[in-house]
């Protein structure tokens, strides 16, 4: 889900995900699924991280042995990136996060406020573009504000970006409701039109109010929205 709401951003600016480089962190199930839908759209995640470090890998976690490696290093319970070092051959460097590397879109997926104003500072610094959150709030306040006034960044919020989830939720109890199971490509096709539609429609909430392409703002209008009104159709207001 937010690989797909990232390339709606990428198609808004008349761009592709074709030969851009990623840097995220972690290397658990969200960090896994956007290697590899990084990789499907023509991308490359160049960077993983642990509470050990992080590994940069130039080549891209791309290939099926780099994603199944990336399950086998999260059930091992050992909690290391550098495992994938010793594996192919990569960078690693300990005690320090990943987002000293030039990258076209940093996407970090592991904790909330890992990013502070000295990571955020290193991203926007090396000229990376597209700030994107994937896991809950990342960004402390400070550094997300930061990123938001700097020119020609764009920042989408977590609770956008990571909606993806939520949503396969619902469509699993939908299935369940129905007594009917979607193929696993019924759902991606859902998956990428619910990531679609968040992403228009939080654009378009802050067009609407003078804000331009301000994802953050509009995300925030657009739930507000949704919210009063539904709470208007309960007679609660």
């Amino acid at each position: 889900g937010a690989t797909y709401y990232v390339n709606e951003v990428l198609k808004h600016e008349g761009d592709t995900f074709e030969g851009k480089t990623v840097a995220i962190s972690g290397f658990g199930n969200v960090a896994w699924g956007v290697c590899q839908k990084v990789a499907e759209l023509g991308g490359k995640v160049v960077t993983i991280s642990g509470p050990d470090g992080y590994v940069y890998d130039p080549d891209g976690v791309t290939t099926k042995e780099k994603f199944d490696y990336l399950v086998e290093m999260r059930t091992s319970g050992r909690d290391r990136a550098q495992d994938y070092a010793d594996k192919f051959g990569c960078k690693f460097v300990a005690k320090t996060k990943p987002w000293g590397e030039k990258v076209d879109i940093a996407m970090p997926c592991a904790t909330q406020n890992e990013i502070t104003m000295d990571e955020i500072k290193k991203i926007i610094g090396n000229g990376t573009k597209y700030y994107i959150e994937v896991a809950n709030m990342p960004t402390t306040n400070e550094a997300l504000e930061y990123a938001q006034n700097q020119p020609g960044v764009i920042v989408a919020p977590s609770k956008a970006v990571n909606a993806g989830g939520v949503a396969v939720s619902a469509l699993e109890m939908c299935q369940n409701s129905m007594r009917y199971s979607w193929e696993a490509e019924e759902v991606d096709e859902k998956l990428k039109g619910i990531m679609k539609n968040i992403h228009k429609v939080s654009a378009e909430a802050a067009e609407e109010y003078g804000l331009g392409y301000n994802l953050v703002a509009g995300a925030n209008i657009a739930g507000f929205k949704k919210v009063a009104a539904a709470m208007m159709a309960q007679g609660l207001v």
